[in-house]
């Protein structure tokens, strides 16, 4: 049953935990790493310390979204699973998930609860403002609930459906490329769900070189806020888009005024660093400015 599912690790200096991760992940299944480099050495190790594992690289960084769908398209297999290397989910968890999503035709993609480093209940999904789902009553169901989008660190799907409905757009570098991943899912019909009651394990934050955290939060916040504008510009268009914008940029710049005053430099490099995204997106630049990590 296992070996109909490719699981799909993008990766992008993340030694820290991947090999914790594959050392866990069921033997009889089979593994894709997407390095965002061209790290060959990197591409030895992984392949010899896994079974079933071989190691894609892409030779510069691409992002999140294009090196999944690089995955997405060499998989073998008619269910992929997206796993983040700081999320770790139970051989008895894939099962229940599998046996869900093989026997609904209408289910393209499926995760379940999160819990944290901690072990405490971390919240993944969510439901659109107008969404047409029952969010009250999902907010106390037990078991399958239909859900607008959860955040992508873990699911698995369908990959036949994930290939009608485009893949990933792979103008997103980071950030809301699987929301808009699931919006064209739904567009053509298809259900996204959660599984209550099971959980995985996401270590926020944790995948990448402790060296490399500082920069890797400034290029999120300044992919998220590009990310943010592009979605909103592609999904409601460029009016709402641009309202959207100069709300954001006016409540940016009152922070980044506030942090320099109080000395706040990290605060002041972050908020920048958003502001920056915004700006970019909005003129529909993205070379124009991208951190480099």
């Amino acid at each position: 049953m296992l070996n109909k599912i490719t699981i799909i690790i993008v990766t992008f200096n993340s030694d820290k935990n991947l090999f914790k991760l594959l050392k866990k992940l069921p033997k009889e299944m089979h593994v894709i790493v997407v390095e965002n480099s061209n790290r060959i050495e990197f591409k030895k190790k992984v392949e010899k310390f896994r079974h079933k594992t071989s190691c894609k690289l892409t030779g510069e960084n691409l992002g999140y979204g294009m090196a999944n769908n690089i995955g997405i398209k060499n998989a073998k297999t008619d269910y992929v699973m997206i796993l983040n290397p700081d999320a770790f989910v139970t051989k008895n968890v894939i099962l229940k998930l599998f046996s869900r999503i093989n026997k609904e035709s209408k289910i393209a993609v499926i995760s379940c609860e999160t819990i944290d480093r901690n072990n405490k209940l971390s919240k993944n999904y969510y439901f659109n403002k107008f969404s047409k789902l029952d969010k009250n009553s999902n907010k106390f169901k037990k078991g399958l609930i239909d859900v607008d989008y959860f955040i992508g660190s873990m699911f698995l799907a369908k990959k036949k459906i994930l290939l009608k409905a485009g893949l990933f757009d792979e103008n997103y570098f980071l950030n809301f490329e699987e929301i808009d991943l699931f919006r064209k899912i739904k567009s053509k019909g298809f259900r996204i769900c959660i599984e209550k009651g099971i959980f995985f394990k996401h270590i926020k934050g944790s995948s990448a070189k402790d060296s490399l955290q500082y920069e890797m939060d400034l290029s999120s916040k300044w992919h998220y806020s590009w990310g943010q504008i592009y979605f909103f510009k592609k999904n409601y268009g460029i009016i709402f888009a641009l309202l959207f914008f100069l709300k954001k940029f006016c409540e940016n710049l009152i922070r980044l005024i506030y942090y320099l005053i109080c000395g706040k430099k990290k605060n002041f490099h972050q908020v920048y660093y958003s502001i920056l995204g915004l700006c970019n997106s909005i003129v529909g630049t993205r070379s124009f400015y991208r951190p480099k990590i």
